[in-house]
Formats: C-alpha cells, sequence, structure tokens
C-alpha cells in the first residue's frame, strides 16, 4: 500500500468516525443552540438592514448597498474560518466557540458604528476616495465576520437535525427584518444597531447555555445590559452617536431642531431663519424680502423648507414659481399633492383657492411634523379643506374614489435608498407608464398632472424622460395626439410638466404664454408649437408607441419611458453610448445628466468585481494554498464529488437571491410602498424558506425520484410565478391594501416552501463524503448570494426584471446534474468503506 493510498484511507476512517458516533445532546441544551442561531440571525439581518439605512444618510445612496454588499462577504470569510480552522468546533468546544463569536459580534459592533459615523465617503475619482469606501466595507464587515463564524459553524458543525437548524436560522433573520420596520419607528439608526449589538450578546448567553458555562454566561449578560443602557443614552439626546460625516461634509449637529428616523429616511430639521424666499423656479420678477422659514433635509441631500402661513400674504410669492403654472389654469376643484414635504405645495393650492386639498406622502414623519410641532407654524394641518394622508401616492390614488382637478409632483427624488438596495428607491413606483395611467384616470374631465423635474437648455435630461413618459400614458389611454394634451414651462434649473386629459383649449395655450410673458418663464413645449429642443419636439410629435421608441433610439441619453417592468426613471445612462476615453477625470459639470448615473452604475460594477476578488481571496484562495491541510484532505476536497457539491450550493445561492430581488422589485411595485416590500416581500419568503427547511426533515428529499423532482419544481413554480405576477400587478393594483398584501404572500409562501429545501439536503448529501468540507459549502452559498444580489440590480437597470426570474430558474434547473455527480461519489465512497473497517450504513441516496 502507498504512502498516498494509507493517507487517503485514514481521512476516510476519521470521516467515517464522525459520521457513525453523533453526539449527544439534552433537550435542554438543543433548545438552547436553536435560540442562540435564531437570535444570531436575527440580529445580523436587522443589523445589515439598519447599516444600509445609516450608510444612505452618511454615503451617496449608490454606495449603501455597496458597503452592504461587501460586509455581508464579512460573513463568508466566518465560514471560512470554521472550514480552516476545524479543530475550534469539534463537538465537545462547539457552543463555547458559539459563544464567543456572538459576544466578538456584540463588543466589535460599538467602535465599528462609530468608525463608520466618522469616515468621509463618496465616489470619488481618486485613490482617498476608493481607500474610504474600502475602510467602510471592511469595517462594516468585522461584525458579519463574528456572526459569519457561529451561523456557520451551528450549521455546519452541530448533530441537530440541520432542517430544524436552518429553519431557526431563517426564522430568525425574517423576524429580524420586522424588528427593524419597528425599531426605526422607535429609535434612530445608531441606537438600534446599538439594540442589535445587545441581542447578540444575548445569544452568546443562549449558546453558553448549552455547555453550563456560568462564568460566560454572566458575562454576556453584564455586556448586554450595558448596550441596553447605551440605548437608552443614546435614544434621549441629540448629541450621542449620531452621524458626524454626510455626504462627505461635516454634519453641524448644533444647527439641528431636530431629527427623526425611520426605516424611509433620516429627516433633519434646521433651526429657523429670517431669509429670502426658497423657490424650486423662482421668477425673475420673485419676491426675495425675507420669511422666516426652517430648512429640512433628507438623508442628508433632499433639502426643502417649510414656511409659516397664517394668511394668504404670508405665501403670496408662491405665485411666481413655475412649480404653480397649473394652478393659474385651474384655481378651483381640488388638488391632490405628491409628496408633503414642508407643505409648500399644499399651501400654493389653498393660495389659489382649491376647496379641497388631500396631501399624500409616503414618509410618516412629514405628516407627523405638520400635524405636531409645526401645527400652527405650517397651518395646513388646521384647515377643514386640508387631508393629510400617510401612504404612497400611486396606491392611495389607485383605489380612492376622489377626482381633482389638479394633481401635482414637483421634484420627488429623495434619492434614500431602501432596504431592497441601491438603486431601489422610494420614488422609483411613481415615474412609470402604468403609474401616470393611474395619475391620469384620477383627473377630472377637464383635469391636469403637473410634474416638475430639473432641467437645463442644454442638456435636457429628465424633461425629455418625463415628456416621454406622458407621451406613452396618453398613448395608452387612447389618445391619438398627444401634442395636444401637453405643455411644459421652465427656468435656467426647472421644468414644469403639464399634462392635459383634454386637449389645451386656444384660451388655455393664451393664458400659459401669457404667463410666461409676465413672469419670464421660458415656454418649453406647448400646444401647436414645434418645441426648440429637436428630442423634444420629436417626442411630443410622436403618435404611436412605435413613434416614441424610434424618436429616442438614437439617444446619448436613455429617454425611453418606465416601465413597472424596469422602474428606474432616475437612471437614464446607455452604456453603448458612453465616451469612456473622457469619462475619467471629467467633472460632473462635463459629465452632463448622466453623470451621477455614470457614478452610481461605475459603483455597481466596482463592487460586482471587488465581490468577485474578494471571493477568490476569502473562499478560492484558502482551499488551493492552505498548507496545513495534509495531501490526503487536499485531495479528498479536489474530488469530483467535491466539486459537485460547490456547484450546487454555488446555483442555490445565487438561484435564491436573483428571484428574491427580482420579487422585492416586481412586489414593491404591487405593494406601492417601499416599506411593505422588505417587510411582506423580505419577511415572507425568508420565512417560508424556513419553514420548508424544517418541513425537509419530515420528507425524502435524499430519495429519488424526489431528489431529482423537487428542483424541477422549483423551476415550474418560480416561471409560473412570474408569469402570475403580470397578472396580479394589471388586475390588483387598484385593490386595498389588506388584499394586496394578502395576494404577495399567496404568490410568495410556495416559492419560499419550496426554496427551503434545496440547503439542508445538500447538507445532507455532502456530509455523507466531506463532512469537514461542509462550512465551505456554506460559504460559498453566501458568497454566490451576495455577487447575485449587485448582478440581479444590475440586469435589472439594463434588460428587465423579469430576467433575473429566467435565470434563477436556469439554477434551480441544473442542480439535479450536481446531484448526479454527488451521488456518484457517495456510491464510491459507501463501497470503500467497509475495506476500512467502518460499521456498514445504508446510503442516505437509493440509486
Amino acid at each position: 500500500m502507498s504512502a498516498e493510498d494509507s493517507s487517503q484511507q485514514k481521512a476516510l476512517q476519521r470521516t467515517t468516525q464522525q459520521l457513525s458516533t453523533p453526539g449527544q445532546l439534552s433537550p435542554a441544551a438543543a433548545r438552547a443552540i436553536y435560540l442562540g442561531t435564531f437570535l444570531i440571525a436575527f440580529t445580523t439581518l436587522a443589523l445589515e438592514i439598519t447599516l444600509t439605512r445609516i450608510l444612505s444618510v452618511t454615503t451617496w445612496y449608490h454606495l449603501a448597498f455597496f458597503a452592504i454588499g461587501v460586509a455581508m462577504l464579512g460573513m463568508t470569510a466566518g465560514a471560512t474560518t470554521v472550514y480552516l480552522r476545524s479543530a475550534w468546533f469539534t463537538e465537545a468546544k462547539l457552543a463555547g466557540a458559539l459563544a464567543k463569536a456572538s459576544l466578538g459580534y456584540a463588543l466589535i459592533t460599538p467602535p465599528a458604528l462609530i468608525l463608520i459615523l466618522m469616515i468621509p465617503a463618496g465616489f470619488h475619482q481618486s485613490i482617498m476616495g476608493l481607500m474610504s469606501i474600502l475602510a467602510i466595507a471592511v469595517i462594516c464587515g468585522l461584525p458579519f465576520y463574528c456572526s459569519g463564524i457561529a451561523i456557520s459553524a451551528v450549521l455546519t458543525k452541530s448533530q441537530l437535525p440541520m432542517g430544524k437548524l436552518y429553519a431557526s436560522d431563517l426564522i430568525g433573520a425574517s423576524l429580524g427584518c420586522l424588528f427593524v420596520l419597528g425599531g426605526l419607528e422607535l429609535l434612530d439608526g445608531p441606537s438600534l444597531v446599538l439594540l442589535s449589538s445587545a441581542i447578540g450578546a444575548l445569544a452568546a448567553y443562549a449558546f453558553a447555555s448549552a455547555e453550563i458555562n456560568n462564568a460566560f454566561r454572566r458575562l454576556s449578560l453584564t455586556v448586554a445590559a450595558l448596550l441596553a443602557v447605551a440605548v437608552g443614552l443614546n435614544a434621549s439626546t441629540m448629541v450621542g452617536i449620531q452621524p458626524l460625516v454626510v455626504k462627505g461634509q461635516l454634519d453641524g449637529v448644533e444647527w439641528h431642531l431636530l431629527d427623526r428616523w425611520n426605516s424611509f429616511s433620516r429627516i433633519v430639521v434646521y433651526k429657523g431663519e429670517e431669509a429670502p424666499p426658497q423657490y424650486w423656479g423662482a421668477s425673475p420678477n420673485a419676491p426675495q424680502e425675507p420669511v422666516y422659514q426652517y430648512g429640512m433635509v433628507i438623508d442628508g441631500l433632499a433639502g426643502t423648507t417649510m414656511r409659516k402661513f397664517a394668511t394668504n400674504a404670508d405665501i403670496d410669492h408662491l405665485r411666481y414659481d413655475v412649480t404653480n403654472a397649473v394652478y393659474h389654469l385651474r384655481p378651483h376643484g381640488g388638488a391632490a399633492v405628491i409628496g408633503v414635504g414642508g407643505a409648500r405645495d399644499i399651501q400654493s393650492a389653498l393660495l389659489f383657492g382649491h376647496e379641497r386639498v388631500y396631501g399624500i406622502d409616503v414618509n410618516p414623519i412629514f405628516i407627523d411634523l405638520l400635524q405636531n410641532e409645526f401645527r400652527d407654524f405650517a397651518g395646513v394641518a388646521n384647515r377643514e379643506e386640508v387631508t393629510l394622508v400617510v401612504d404612497e401616492a400611486r396606491s392611495f390614488l389607485s383605489h380612492t374614489d376622489q377626482q381633482f382637478a389638479v394633481i401635482q409632483m414637483t421634484v420627488i427624488d429623495t434619492f434614500a435608498a431602501t432596504g431592497a438596495g441601491a438603486f431601489s428607491l422610494s420614488e422609483n413606483a411613481l415615474y412609470t407608464i402604468e403609474a401616470w395611467e393611474v395619475f391620469l384616470d384620477r383627473l377630472t374631465d377637464d383635469g391636469i398632472f403637473t410634474v416638475s423635474r430639473w432641467y437645463s437648455p442644454t442638456n435636457i435630461g429628465e424633461t425629455g424622460r418625463s415628456a416621454s413618459l406622458a407621451v406613452a400614458a396618453l398613448l395608452r389611454m387612447g389618445v391619438t395626439d398627444p401634442s395636444q394634451h401637453i405643455a411644459m414651462l421652465g427656468t435656467d434649473m426647472l421644468s414644469t410638466l403639464l399634462v392635459s386629459k383634454q386637449p389645451f383649449t386656444a384660451a388655455e395655450i393664451a393664458a400659459l404664454q401669457t404667463l410666461s410673458s409676465d413672469l419670464q418663464f421660458t415656454p418649453i413645449i406647448m400646444p401647436g408649437v414645434t418645441a426648440d429642443h429637436a428630442i423634444l419636439a420629436k417626442i411630443v410629435a410622436a403618435a404611436s408607441p412605435e413613434a416614441l421608441t424610434q424618436a429616442v433610439v438614437d439617444e446619448p441619453l436613455n429617454y425611453a419611458p418606465p416601465t413597472d417592468e424596469q422602474p428606474y426613471f432616475f437612471n437614464m445612462l446607455r452604456l453603448d453610448r458612453i465616451a469612456w476615453d473622457k469619462v475619467f477625470g471629467a467633472s460632473d459639470a462635463e459629465l452632463g445628466t448622466g453623470g451621477g448615473n455614470l457614478k452610481a452604475t461605475l459603483t455597481l460594477v466596482a463592487m460586482i468585481l471587488t465581490l468577485f476578488v474578494l471571493a477568490l481571496a476569502t473562499i478560492v484562495f484558502p482551499l488551493l494554498f492552505w498548507r496545513q491541510r495534509d495531501d490526503a484532505q487536499r485531495a479528498a476536497g479536489m474530488s469530483p464529488g467535491f466539486v459537485y457539491g460547490a456547484v450546487y450550493f454555488s446555483l442555490i445561492g445565487a438561484g435564491f437571491m436573483l428571484v428574491e430581488i427580482a420579487l422585492m422589485q416586481r412586489l414593491s411595485v404591487f405593494l406601492s410602498h417601499p416599506v411593505y416590500a422588505l417587510g411582506i416581500v423580505l419577511f415572507s419568503i425568508i420565512a417560508s424558506t424556513g419553514i420548508g427547511s424544517y418541513l425537509s426533515d419530515s420528507l425524502p428529499l435524499t430519495r429519488t425520484p424526489w431528489v431529482f423532482l423537487y428542483p424541477l419544481i422549483m423551476v415550474a413554480v418560480i416561471l409560473i410565478v412570474q408569469s402570475a405576477l403580470s397578472t396580479l400587478l394589471v388586475t390588483m393594483i387598484t385593490a386595498s391594501m389588506l388584499v394586496k398584501t394578502l395576494s404577495a404572500i399567496l404568490v410568495i409562501l410556495p416559492m419560499g416552501l419550496v426554496m427551503g429545501l434545496f440547503f439542508p439536503t445538500g447538507m445532507k448529501l455532502v456530509k455523507q463524503t466531506n463532512a469537514a468540507e461542509a462550512p465551505w459549502y456554506w460559504a460559498l452559498n453566501g458568497i454566490w448570494g451576495v455577487l447575485s444580489s449587485a448582478i440581479a440590480i444590475f440586469i435589472s437597470i439594463y434588460v428587465s426584471v423579469s430576467l433575473n426570474f429566467v435565470i434563477g430558474a436556469v439554477c434551480y434547473g441544473l442542480l439535479p446534474l450536481c446531484i448526479i455527480g454527488m451521488m456518484r461519489a457517495q456510491r464510491a465512497f459507501t463501497a470503500r468503506r467497509p475495506a476500512l473497517g467502518a460499521v456498514q450504513e445504508q446510503p442516505a441516496v437509493a440509486s
């Protein structure tokens, strides 16, 4: 017998011994392990979402998801540590190792938070800018590294039933999602991070209870108590742990009157001052006499103001803003304002004489401020004519029976990232053809829908896309000549689009021309007059969807109207039209309208490449070059069965994330509320996957034909759901929120149940031959999940959301090929075990 054969036999004997002598845990110890797993998964997802919210404040919105994506590599690195240092996680040491990792998570999170809040970051084309991003990513990853060790070790080293363990992990994660939604209503972002850290200490206490380590339990409880005290102190003052640098600038807390956090954004109200009135698009004739007003900022970037309103004289200057051009045509009949903010547009509707005004805002903070702290100052909540509604505008207008003479949407662009990731902005669902159809349908017969967007005479940008959206929506409604329904006035910085349900009359056109002359607005588009800008002239003249497509197909920016399938109004970049040789080193002014889109896209691409490189560093290189493993282990690790197992876990990680991102993006439009998308979709899919995992222990999933059948069932479910979503979005968009919520859950539930079968079944298969490699499989599953989340967003922006469903289905459809290879490896392993003197066992997979 050769030395190589002898070493291989020894390796197989060690694996066989592990399989034939499972550890026995008392019921109390088992419950402690399940509870610890639940708590560490709970706090890990809560921290992930809360950090996304914090990073949306401190950095640019497209960097929030970048940092979190790289941070999730921390969990992967933790899994790799479990794989490489398996001696630390033997059966006798496992509970103690889990407790230490969880306590490490609790202790490292607060200092990591402080560093994140102190480091200025942004996408700068400089080494320092990139270094700051990398520093934030590494710091974000430290807590996840600790929790990754705990989760990976418990799932791959514990002798408890895999299905129940994985279910504990997933149920904890799903409830952690809901915890953030409720927690941010009560606490600020940094305080919620501290609370998540305290929960990590409780997880350490639970794991320590499994081995009855009283000293470590007392230490864990002490840390949890101290962190709970820190939460109370930080939440009760504005000068505690708060962002020091926001969007690359020092955030002067001394200027804050108050700040509020929730799952949408962080709202800061600055101390009031006498200053010239704030305008969006001021006439050169606009009054500049100082008024008393409060500045308000959303996530450190999007600003608005709140001004005093006791009599019409206080707000008469609003007549001189181009955003209010519509009220010169429709001064009565009822108005709906999308995006309340500081109540400026509500005040405008009242100023011109509307007897009924609805103010609709998705963010409850604004409504609460107007109804409480600034009730008398803003002067709108006291008015009988005003109804303030906390809802997403599309959702509210889709099921209300109210009709309005004016629906106004002024500069709605908070650029606040949601938990769904970068580019998944709160306002995406407002700028699609389907949304504008809803808005036009809620107008009275002579009503006007008005939208104001940023504009430059030399760079049409969002103005062109707004016009394209208007034409597409009118064509959908059966209008044969959209040019007679569209007008646009502007200033040097802003354009205001007016879309009339009926063709503009000669008198209305004359009134707009007079208004432009009197207030020196620029008539950008006027019915019966060819627009000066060639692209606008072509867009407005389009009399069919095909003509509209041809009008914009050759333009350097993407003016095509967004749809629910591609709801990315703010991304106008066309990758095939970029002069790449002129991009790097160019200023923001030189980049023009697409500059921000380009930065965000380059960040997304950089994130994908960074994740790929880090995946090699944390997953592949340790496997290939870890020198403390003997030759037999390396040979076993690179066996055909090992490769098939690696591909299997890569595919289920990628497939799950592609489908999850697609579901969140499609159903966020259907539910018309970013928080509902996060709370309902993410919670439902993770929870239902947990239930499926729990059920997997009772199903014959490792036997033929079931082992080949359930991947095919998954493919069928994905394709059916993809098809059903299109029908659901069309037929039920006007249903009540309760009905839509129940419908979304019913769509998600069967998909999640089947998804929950793959990981525990895969672990059962690979543990028959490569038990020592299980942590590496978990790491590989995680890294492909992270990579695929970034890829899914890229696909959604530049191709379509539905393509993610198709690619996800392909991932699951390839699994039977991997299973065949894993079964062959298992049969070969079983055949060799009698020669090693092992106890003969029945194979887990029947051929």
